[in-house]
């Protein structure tokens, strides 16, 4: 098995020809995942597909880890493997890594392209009751069993696990291969929790294409919307009828989406690097990317809770100085 870096060791393949193409997996997944969809992708880009640090055939350390850190596995596997720049997809917790690689690492990002992701933060919106409870309730099935039934639910459109349900198991064999580790897991959890990009998206210099499930109901779609209003020149597109993994329930049609989006905006160079003080010092806030994603979100809050409270309006005058609220 091919393996780069170190400190951790990430496993990673490099499959077809062509552009190339670097797939971000999401929340304790595999790249095992993208397995459905490489013979379709690799007809036309070379993908790199690789497992997150805490996840997989990847290593996983005992520690805690941040969206910035993840990131900058992504910039260093490039490199490692020899290339300057690639697009990048990123999935869910996969498209959370690549808002932060675009950001952190602009030079490594031509085509950007985020699927059933969120920016993170207070802002964000956050997925029904019913399907935290499920996460919740059965994430100690991955360890105890090594199964994942019970995320059909939360990947797959109400129709198509109904009209496919032998394809709906069938894809769910890939989620539940190279499980993660208990350690591994909880640093994934504390990363998504402090994630909050809402902020800086305007930073991102990658012409973008956020795709997004119209069924979706772990990452609603009203965050594909607020992603989009908020890259600049960023592109919606929103493939009907599907859930979390949207690409997987309709393969050919998001493909042409994003085969199209890319071949319109041909060539595409990458961004231009971080100078100054954010580039002197990005392996000083990578090393403490949690707790700044805690102060972000914090922030975030505050900003939130300033803005209910300026549009809020009494339905009557304050009172005087010195009378009586009651007025008596």
């Amino acid at each position: 098995m091919p393996h780069a870096l170190r400190n951790p060791r990430l496993h990673y393949e490099r499959t077809g020809s062509g552009d190339p193409l670097l797939c971000i997996t999401g929340f304790t997944i595999s790249s095992a995942v993208y397995e459905p969809v490489l013979p379709l992708w690799s007809s036309k880009y070379e993908c790199i597909t690789y497992d997150n640090r805490g996840s997989g055939r990847s290593e996983a350390p005992l520690r805690m880890t941040s969206m910035s850190e993840l990131a900058a596995d992504a910039a260093r596997l490039l490199e490692a493997i020899g290339l300057p720049s690639a697009h990048v997809f990123g999935i869910s917790m996969g498209g959370m890594i690549a808002q932060e690689l675009a950001l952190r690492f602009p030079e490594k990002v031509r085509g950007l392209i985020l699927a059933g992701t969120t920016p993170g933060g207070p802002r964000a919106v956050r997925p029904a009751a019913r399907e935290l409870a499920a996460v919740g309730v059965n994430l100690a099935s991955t360890f105890r069993d090594g199964g994942r039934p019970w995320l059909g639910p939360l990947l797959f459109s109400e129709r198509f696990r109904r009209e496919h349900p032998e394809r709906a198991r069938d894809l769910l064999r890939f989620f539940a291969a190279h499980g993660p580790t208990p350690w591994g897991a909880n640093a994934h959890w504390w990363a998504t929790v402090y994630h909050d990009t809402v902020s800086r998206l305007g930073q991102i210099q990658a012409p973008t294409l956020v795709m997004h499930g119209s069924e979706d109901t772990f990452a609603p779609l009203e965050n594909a919307r607020l992603l989009a209003e908020r890259i600049p020149d960023a592109e919606l597109a929103v493939i009907p009828g599907t859930g979390h993994a949207c690409v997987l329930e309709q393969p050919e049609a998001s493909f042409r989406l994003m085969t199209e989006w890319l071949d319109r905006h041909t060539p595409i160079a990458p961004g231009r690097p971080r100078r100054g003080l954010a580039a002197r010092y990005e392996p000083v806030t990578r090393a403490l990317g949690l707790p700044i994603g805690a102060l972000r979100t914090s922030g975030s809050l505050a900003a939130l809770a300033a803005g209910r409270a300026r549009s809020f309006r009494p339905d009557r005058p304050r009172p005087t100085r010195g009378a009586s609220p009651c007025g008596d």
